[in-house]
């Protein structure tokens, strides 16, 4: 038996296997990428309700009632990924206190989207009064 055979099959076999793997992980991320089909979208929420809730579980306290920052960081315009917000109001790293599940799903879903209503800030430049020496 011709031993540079068989000490190529087992390099065969990984390489077939890496190509395998490859192939799986490119597929998943092109299913990711499909349109409606995208992971950790946040799910429909009410925007209303969810201003309400912000008051109602004090987030406004630290937050500030537009979530414009204050003793906690600025939430408005620009708020972290779905999932992501859900993770951190369940288990905070820092000083916020932990909500757990006494928020349900789709109280978290609306204030999400009671936060990214916000409109933007204006441009500082657009501001006449900022603007007059």
């Amino acid at each position: 038996m011709d031993r540079s055979c068989v000490s190529r099959f087992p390099a065969r076999r990984v390489v077939l296997g890496l190509v395998t793997l490859g192939l799986a992980v490119a597929v998943g991320v092109a299913q990711s990428q499909k349109p409606g089909s995208q992971a950790g979208a946040a799910p429909a929420g009410n925007v209303e309700n969810g201003r309400k809730a912000f008051i109602q579980h004090g987030c406004f306290s630290c937050h500030g009632f537009s979530a414009e920052g204050g003793a906690g960081p600025r939430l408005a315009q620009d708020p972290i990924p779905f999932q992501g917000f859900v993770q951190y109001v369940r288990r905070p790293k820092l000083t916020m206190p932990p909500f757990g599940t006494q928020v349900p799903d789709q109280e978290l879903a609306d204030i999400y989207a009671f936060v990214k209503s916000i409109p933007p800030s204006p441009d500082p430049k657009s501001i006449p009064l900022l603007n007059n020496p």
